[in-house]
C-alpha cells in the first residue's frame, strides 16, 4: 500500500514513433535509444533528473517506461516497465497506468513526468506535490511555468506560451491523471500531444491555433476560444470551462522554476539547458 507521504512516478523515456530532428542532429549515427541518454555536463540527461527526484520525500518509487536496465544501467533502485520504446506518449501513459494500478490498487492518480527535463529541482518537485495534496479531488492536474521567470535564463526559449489575462505560462514536465479518466480523455491526450508539435515556435510563441482548432470541434468550448482570442481568459476560467465540458476537475499547478518546464525538444535546447545545468547544479 502506498504511504500517506510519498507517491510512485511514471517517467516517460524511450523515443517517439518518428525520430525527431533533435536526435538526428545530436546522435546522427543513431547509437542512443533515447534522448534521456545524451551526455550532459558529465552525466546523462536522465541522471540529472533522477538526482532531483530521489531526494524528494514525496516520491516512493520511480518507474521508467521505454528503457531497459541494459540500456540505462543505474545504481539507483529503479523500476523498469518493459514496453515498446517507440510507442506514443498516450500509449506509454495507458500502459503505465495499468501497471501502477496493479502495484498500488489504493492509488487513484498516476503522476507522470517526461524523462528529458534535467533542470528540474527537488524543491520544485516538492512544491508540485504540496499543491497536489491540496487538490486530491482533482482529475487532471498539470504543472505550468510562468514565462517571465524563464526569459531571465532562456531569452530565446521558443516554448509555446499560453497568454492568459492574469499570467503567461507554458506546460511543465510533470502532470497527474486520475486513472479512471484516461480512457475518457484518451483522444484529447493524443491530440494535444500531436498538436503541440505543429506550432511554428520560431515565428509565433503565443498563438494556440492548432489546439484551439481541435477544441473548436466542441461548441461548448467556443466561449473559451473567443475569450482567449480577445485576451480576456484567465487561467481559473480555463480550468472551470474545461472542467464543465469534460465533466472532470482540472487544476493548473504553477511552479516558478524554469527548469521545471525546459525539456529537450529542439536541437538548440541542448546547449542552452547544458549551460543552465552547469550554472544551477554543477556550480551549486
Amino acid at each position: 500500500m502506498i504511504s500517506n507521504t510519498a507517491y510512485p512516478v511514471l517517467l516517460l523515456c524511450g523515443s517517439d514513433p518518428n525520430r525527431r530532428n533533435l536526435m538526428k542532429v545530436l546522435d546522427p549515427e543513431g547509437l542512443l535509444p533515447s534522448k534521456a541518454l545524451l551526455p550532459m555536463a558529465g552525466k546523462r540527461v536522465l541522471d540529472w533528473q533522477l538526482d532531483a527526484m530521489i531526494e524528494s520525500p514525496d516520491i516512493s518509487d520511480i518507474y521508467l517506461i521505454g528503457l531497459s536496465p541494459d540500456e540505462f544501467p543505474s545504481d539507483l533502485d529503479l523500476k523498469y516497465i518493459q514496453y515498446e520504446r517507440n510507442s506514443s506518449i498516450l500509449e506509454k501513459i495507458k500502459y503505465g497506468s495499468l501497471i501502477l494500478q496493479k502495484a498500488y490498487p489504493d492509488l487513484d492518480h498516476i503522476i507522470v513526468c517526461s524523462g528529458d527535463a534535467p533542470g528540474v529541482t527537488t524543491s520544485s518537485i516538492n512544491q508540485f506535490f504540496d499543491i497536489f495534496r491540496q487538490n486530491l479531488d482533482g482529475d487532471f492536474l498539470i504543472g505550468v511555468v510562468p514565462e517571465d521567470i524563464t526569459l531571465k535564463f532562456f531569452p530565446n526559449h521558443r516554448r509555446v506560451i499560453g497568454k492568459f489575462k492574469d499570467l503567461s505560462v507554458y506546460p511543465g514536465e510533470m502532470y497527474i491523471f486520475r486513472h479512471k479518466i484516461i480512457p475518457i480523455i484518451e483522444d484529447e491526450i493524443l491530440q494535444m500531444t500531436l498538436k503541440r508539435r505543429q506550432f511554428d515556435r520560431q515565428k509565433d510563441t503565443s498563438k494556440l491555433v492548432p489546439v484551439l482548432k481541435y477544441l473548436g470541434r466542441k461548441p461548448r468550448l467556443w466561449l473559451l476560444i473567443i475569450k482567449y482570442g480577445l485576451g480576456l481568459l484567465s487561467i481559473s476560467e480555463l480550468e472551470s470551462i474545461l472542467s464543465r465540458v469534460y465533466n472532470l476537475k482540472m487544476k493548473s499547478i504553477i511552479i516558478p522554476d524554469p527548469g521545471f518546464g525546459m525539456d529537450l525538444d529542439l536541437p538548440e535546447d541542448y546547449e542552452s539547458i547544458t549551460e543552465y545545468i552547469k550554472m544551477t547544479k554543477v556550480q551549486a
